[in-house]
């Protein structure tokens, strides 16, 4: 397996430019998801919300929308939990759209996976993988792979009707 090493300017450079850095990151989940034993599909073209399914022997399948975040911004790495919509503005991910929101830290390379229903109203989110913080409010769910193979309060909650 090929490796970039992150100190290269090379990296550096594509970083700065927001597509190129979301397709640094979706490279990585894919490559990190099937390490880890995942089954991966990608949707034809780019019209849907979700970037990857994703799903593990005997689990259901979930969509997973990748966001990149590589600037400190107040101490913490922020994501926006967003897409944008033509004549509409920028919106939020509902639980219709995705699944999972999986959001990469690329210079620690650190990985935040949320059920979408854990983001709730939220447009924002701040990660904060290496400082301690007195309310580290999305640490629970740092490098939550586990999400992927069906134990996923979501889904919990789907089955029980809520």
């Amino acid at each position: 397996m090929a490796a970039a090493d992150p100190a290269d300017k090379w990296w550096k450079r594509l970083r700065r430019n927001p597509k190129r850095s979301g397709e640094i990151s979706q490279a990585a989940f894919l490559a990190k998801a099937w390490s880890l034993g995942f089954g991966v599909a990608l949707p034809w073209g780019d019209s849907e919300r979700y970037d990857f399914i994703v799903w593990a022997k005997d689990s259901r399948m979930f969509r997973v929308q990748v966001k990149a975040t590589g600037r400190l911004h107040r101490r913490g790495y922020e994501v926006q939990a967003v897409h944008s919509t033509r004549g509409q503005g920028k919106k939020r991910y509902t639980p219709g759209e995705i699944d999972v929101l999986a959001a990469h830290v690329q210079p620690l390379d650190v990985w935040y996976l949320l059920p979408i229903c854990a983001v709730g109203q939220a447009k924002s989110l701040r990660f904060y993988p290496d400082i301690r913080c007195r309310k580290p409010h999305w640490e629970q769910y740092r490098e939550a792979w586990d999400l992927l193979r069906g134990v996923c309060p979501c889904v919990e909650d789907e089955a029980a009707g809520r």
